[in-house]
C-alpha cells in the first residue's frame, strides 16, 4: 500500500510545527464560533436563559470582567512562585556533583566452577565486551560458550 502522508513531526523544524498547531486551533476556534448559535438555540431550548439575561440584560460582564482579573492575578502569583522555586534549586544545585551516575560494577567470579562448561580464561574480556552472546546449555542451566562483541 502507498502512504501519501508521512507522520513525522520530529523531522519538521520547529518553527514549521508551531505554524500548523497555531494554524489548527484558530481553524477549531473558528469551527466552535460557528456552531455558537446551535448551542445558544440548545441553551433556550432547555431554558437557559437566565445567562442572557445576566449577562446581557444587567451587565453582568462587568463582574466578570473584575473577577477574571482577580483570578489572573491570583494564577501569575502562583506560577512566579513555582518559578522562582525552580530557579532557587537550579542556582542551589547548579554545578554540583550529580548523584545519577551508574555504580561500579562488581562481579564476583567465584561461581566459575560449577556454572561454566567453556574455558573461564576470557572472562576479563567479557566483563568489557559492549556485546555478548551467551549459548545456554539444553538440559542443565549451564553456559556452553559464549561470544564477545
Amino acid at each position: 500500500m502507498n502512504y501519501l502522508v508521512i507522520d513525522r513531526p520530529e523531522l519538521q523544524p520547529a518553527a514549521q510545527r508551531a505554524f500548523f498547531s497555531a494554524l489548527t486551533v484558530v481553524l477549531w476556534t473558528f469551527y466552535v464560533y460557528l456552531l455558537l448559535p446551535l448551542v445558544t438555540l440548545l441553551a433556550w431550548y432547555f431554558g437557559y436563559s437566565a445567562v442572557y439575561e445576566e449577562m446581557v440584560m444587567r451587565n453582568g460582564w462587568e463582574a466578570l470582567i473584575r473577577l477574571i482579573g482577580f483570578y489572573g492575578a491570583i494564577v501569575l502569583a502562583m506560577a512566579f512562585t513555582q518559578i522562582g522555586w525552580a530557579l532557587i534549586n537550579w542556582m542551589r544545585f547548579a554545578g554540583k556533583r550529580d548523584r545519577r551516575r551508574e555504580r561500579e560494577r562488581v562481579v564476583d567470579m567465584r561461581f566459575t566452577d560449577s556454572m561454566f562448561l567453556t574455558d573461564t580464561v576470557e572472562i576479563p574480556v567479557w566483563q568489557n565486551a559492549k556485546r555478548l552472546v551467551v549459548h545456554h546449555h539444553e538440559t542443565e542451566a549451564r553456559i556452553v560458550s559464549v561470544e564477545a562483541g
